[in-house]
């Protein structure tokens, strides 16, 4: 089987996740249509790099991104680095002609990845999106439900992620806290996932009504915040529904809490990330009485039931690790030439622009 060379750029959290996802894809799936071998590590600084390559044992380990992408043994480059310094790297791995597994979201403005359209397209390279909750069994299997038509006409759209790390007021200053460099705050770094959500499972345009986004606490460490902590879009769907996203990164007594509620005209679906093993469903053709008949929310058994050529047994709980991994063997598929439902670099621009007409809504422009 063919071996295939990846690349990492940035190496703090997000950067060792995408390592652990395609590291355990060859133990994770049958009939992979290459074999992805971890032969590279950038990160920001020599001494961060002589630690990774002792944690690590990768045998390439650098402080240069330019040096790791223009190696001939690297294939795919992943980008796991601050939303402003994505379109960089995106440049000079497209002009490498390397394929891009680019974390979400795209860039840090809708300005920055029409830039990155521009130089993918021009040098026909292949870009992916990390928009892992879309392999989430319970939300596939919510794709599934709404393509057969359980749900009918879609009235109501409503998501929710909720984080609670940012009510520590002495939460230590990071990237995702200056504007500059991350773009934007709650609705950028957790809204992104919602939207794209909306537009994949849902298949519909929608037109933003109004937005409202809070910074709670504007100064930290000595440093004045400004980007949201917390942030509201209403929307209305092409098809007459009504829509509404949350994003908030001081919602106490949540940890990594995605809540998802679609009601149609036939029937709805919840589904909740902090109990992600079952997908609940409500039937308007179950019986309705006496006593209640069979209506009311079911709970569909998800938990691990990803699709062949997974090869674990699917009876196990989910892990959130696991969707990050069946993301990264989607991107291998369509590096392969196969079927792929991963997000696409055009996926990523829908998203970044719904958020950036969503921010100028909340300036009031």
């Amino acid at each position: 089987m063919e071996k295939i060379g990846i690349g990492i750029v940035g190496f703090g959290f997000i950067g060792r996740v995408h390592a652990l996802a395609f590291s355990c894809i060859p133990y994770c799936y049958h009939d992979l249509p290459c074999l992805p071998e971890i032969r590279g590590i950038a990160t920001s600084r020599p001494e961060t790099a002589q630690k990774v390559k002792e944690e690590t044992g990768v045998a390439f380990v650098t402080s240069s991104f330019s040096e790791l992408i223009n190696r001939e043994d690297i294939d795919i480059v992943v980008v796991a680095l601050p939303n402003v310094l994505h379109q960089e790297v995106v440049n000079k791995a497209a002009c490498a002609k390397k394929a891009i597994y680019c974390d979400k979201p795209l860039s840090s403005n809708l300005k920055g990845a029409l830039a990155m359209e521009e130089v993918v397209k021009e040098e026909n390279v292949l870009l992916g999106v990390v928009f892992q909750n879309r392999f989430v069994p319970a939300l596939w299997r919510t794709k599934e439900l709404i393509q057969e038509g359980f749900l009918g006409e879609i009235l109501r759209f409503r998501a929710l992620y909720l984080h609670s790390g940012y009510l520590d007021v002495e939460r230590p200053w990071s990237w995702r806290l200056d504007e500059e460099l991350s773009g934007g705050g709650a609705l950028l770094d957790l809204g992104s996932h919602l939207v794209d959500l909306l537009f994949y499972l849902t298949g519909e345009e929608a037109n933003i009504k109004a937005s409202w986004g809070k910074t709670f606490i504007p100064e930290r460490n000595g440093r004045d915040v400004k980007v949201d902590d917390w942030s509201l879009v209403l929307f209305d769907l092409a098809d007459g529904g009504e829509g509404s996203i949350e994003s908030s990164r001081i919602s106490t007594g949540s940890a990594d809490e995605l809540r998802l509620e679609i009601e149609g005209r036939k029937g709805a679906i919840r589904y909740n990330s902090m109990q992600p093993n079952y997908l609940e469903i409500y039937d308007l053709k179950d019986k309705a009485s006496p006593l209640g008949g069979n209506r009311g929310f079911k709970a569909l058994e998800t938990i691990s039931q990803f699709p062949p050529p997974f090869a674990l047994p699917g009876k196990f709980p989910l892990g959130w690790i696991n969707a990050h991994m069946a993301c990264a063997h989607d991107f291998l598929l369509r590096f392969a030439g196969r079927d792929a439902r991963g997000a696409t670099l055009e996926d990523g621009i829908k998203v970044q622009k719904f958020i950036e007409d969503a921010y100028h809504s909340m300036s009031g422009g």
